[in-house]
């Protein structure tokens, strides 16, 4: 494998561990500790047995590793991935995140 292959292969297993304050939905606030499988500009995969229904708007506030100011953004619950809604047998249980807005401080 060539140092710009391992280098990409690391880049999509990274997992970073931030800490997102979530409000909408069913609970008007709520902070979730978990891990973020996946994140791109697009959106991003985080790992919670907390389910929320797909469609639901919520607005998402994150700490990225590395950053001094949290970065915030409305978000839509694209998919679930649960013990009833397997859908990426893959990964573990959670949520596919929509980003409907920019990242933004």
């Amino acid at each position: 494998m060539t140092n710009s292959a391992e280098q990409h292969e690391q880049e999509h297993d990274s997992r970073f561990q931030v800490c997102l304050t979530i409000s909408g939905g069913p609970d008007q606030n709520k902070t979730i500790s978990n891990y973020v499988v996946n994140m791109s500009t697009g959106g991003m995969f985080i790992e919670t047995s907390e389910l929320l229904p797909v469609d639901t708007l919520l607005m998402v506030e994150l700490m990225l590793p590395g950053k001094e100011t949290p970065m915030a953004c409305k978000a839509r619950v694209a998919w679930t991935n649960g013990p009833h809604t397997l859908k990426k047998q893959s990964l573990p249980y959670g949520m596919g995140l929509q980003f409907l807005t920019p990242l933004s401080r």
